[in-house]
């Protein structure tokens, strides 16, 4: 397998792409106008503590205030196997300053949440100095490889109670360059302290890079035999770091005057992923909406009729959906909970077998996931560890007509709506007449609407008037007293 890198760098916006043999298999995109503070560590400051829920908020300088949880105290629960003892209380008080870290970005109505354990990520190694671990990324399956590696980091351990955890990269890497990433990330969490300690007020201590450095850190291993950059600065800053740091002279290509992404295909792929339905090469296509609590997922036969066996058919469907759902799961950037509904298969071993598939491709994701076994209703459940945003708050913004909602009102519920507000309009026995700016697609949808205008009165009179800067969801109403209106020549006399 074959797999290049590509980076796009303009100066509103910089992406990051991996494709293996070809296929886009991660895609990272950055808005180089709004900072992500994912991975940061800051010194804050607690703002309220809220003992019922065993929290508090803490200022980290962002707009709105981050929130540390007594269960956060150890973030990686899982991966510890809950060996240690979970806080269900946080031993601070309000003015306290705490070493804090974001470990998922704020939303509109939330801010970031906070973990005060630490955890660095290397090109080998990552680096817990407040979780007392040693472990190895469970994508090194030999057994002695993964045994030579512990007895490394428990050897080269800078303290007693820092956690280590081996990442992939690091099976084959030189013990030297592992050994030297953790006396590198000893002396930053030195530094780290040294800021904490002499810094007055709330400060930001450490930030884990820009988009670019950071995932070619991430997405660099054997496989990968050129990156493709459109800017010869950032092709150069790349070459130096991959000497420097990854003591790799794989080739920096450097393409100017052509959209990088468009050449390899990039582009076209990643204007699918703002769309809910994706094609399966058999005919069959998934369908993934997003709630607030969890993402739902829908797997359908579709144009796919198979031969004369609908089992065969179905499970083969199915096979080819979990496949294209770890993809896009990942492409998108999921997190939180997933509800994946295949295709009834009435054959045990073939509901597990798709499940299998299902674990096998999201084992590759660089991300936490967790995949339940099959319901009886078909249902699927997993989980994938929330990091970043997802694709879609990047790119999209929401529709200022819907608000998000995908939809606009039908004419007859709007008009519905106005006359129920023009009924409390015509009750002030001095209002006369009544000007209604719609939208103009409503209004001429509105015109040929059957109208019941005797709750107004005899002398009520109601015009209807096109606006476009009335969204397709609203109106305005303009009650007046005077007998003689000044109108567009468009205006509509409704009674």
């Amino acid at each position: 397998m074959k797999s290049k890198i590509l980076v796009d760098y303009e100066p509103y916006m910089c992406s990051v792409a991996l494709l293996e043999d070809g296929v886009l298999e991660e895609f990272y995109v950055e808005d180089r106008n709004t900072e992500l503070i994912t991975g940061n560590i800051y010194k804050g400051k607690v703002v309220n503590v809220l003992s019922g829920l065993s929290s508090a908020f803490v200022d980290i300088g962002t707009r709105k205030n981050g929130f540390l949880a007594a269960s956060d105290m150890l973030e990686n629960r899982t991966s510890l196997f809950r060996s240690g003892q979970i806080p269900t209380s946080l031993d601070v008080s309000e003015g306290d300053y705490v070493l804090v870290q974001a470990v998922k970005e704020p939303t509109e109505t939330k801010g970031a949440r906070l973990s005060a354990n630490l955890s660095i990520p290397g090109r080998y190694i990552v680096f817990m100095p407040t979780v007392d671990f040693i472990g190895v990324s469970n994508k090194i399956s030999d057994e002695s490889t993964r045994e030579k590696l512990t007895e490394l980091l428990i050897k080269n351990r800078p303290m007693p109670n820092c956690g280590l955890i081996a990442r992939t990269a690091a099976k084959d890497a030189p013990k030297s360059d592992i050994i030297d990433e953790i006396k590198y990330f000893n002396g930053l969490y030195a530094n780290i302290l040294e800021k904490f300690n002499s810094t007055e007020g709330v400060d930001r201590l450490f930030s884990d890079g820009d988009l670019i450095f950071r995932s070619v850190r991430d997405l660099f291993n054997s496989t990968v035999d050129e990156i493709v950059c459109n800017s010869r600065e950032i092709a150069m800053r790349l070459s130096k770091y991959l000497s420097e740091n990854l003591a790799s002279s794989v080739k920096v290509t450097v393409i100017e005057g052509t959209d990088v992404l468009k050449k390899y295909g990039v582009l076209g792929e990643v204007e699918k992923l703002l769309h809910p339905k994706i094609e399966l090469k058999s005919g069959g296509n998934i369908v993934i909406d997003y709630t607030e609590a969890l993402t739902v997922i829908d797997v359908n036969s579709a144009k796919y009729t198979g031969d004369y066996d609908r089992e065969e058919t179905v499970f083969k469907t199915n096979c080819e959906a979990a496949k294209e759902i770890a993809r896009q799961l990942r492409l998108r950037n999921v997190g939180g909970m997933v509800v994946i509904d295949f295709i009834d298969m009435q054959d045990p071993l073939h509901n597990e077998e798709v499940v299998d598939v299902l674990r096998k491709e999201t084992s590759a994701d660089r991300v936490r996931t967790r995949v339940l076994p099959m319901t009886e209703l078909g249902l699927v459940q997993m989980t994938r560890k929330k990091t970043g945003k997802e694709i879609q708050s990047l790119l999209l913004n929401k529709c200022s007509e819907c608000h998000g909602a995908a939809y606009v009102q039908a004419p007859n519920f709007l008009l519905r709506k106005i006359k129920a507000q023009l009924i409390d309009v015509f009750a002030e026995s001095a209002v006369t007449a009544a000007v209604v700016s719609v939208n103009p697609e409503m209004f001429d949808l509105l015109c040929m609407g059957d109208w019941q205008l005797t709750a107004f009165g005899k002398k009520s009179r109601v015009y209807l008037v096109p606006d476009r800067t009335v969204g397709k969801n609203s109106f305005k109403i303009n009650a007046r007293t005077d007998m003689v209106l000044a109108l567009p020549s468009n205006a509509y006399l409704l009674a």
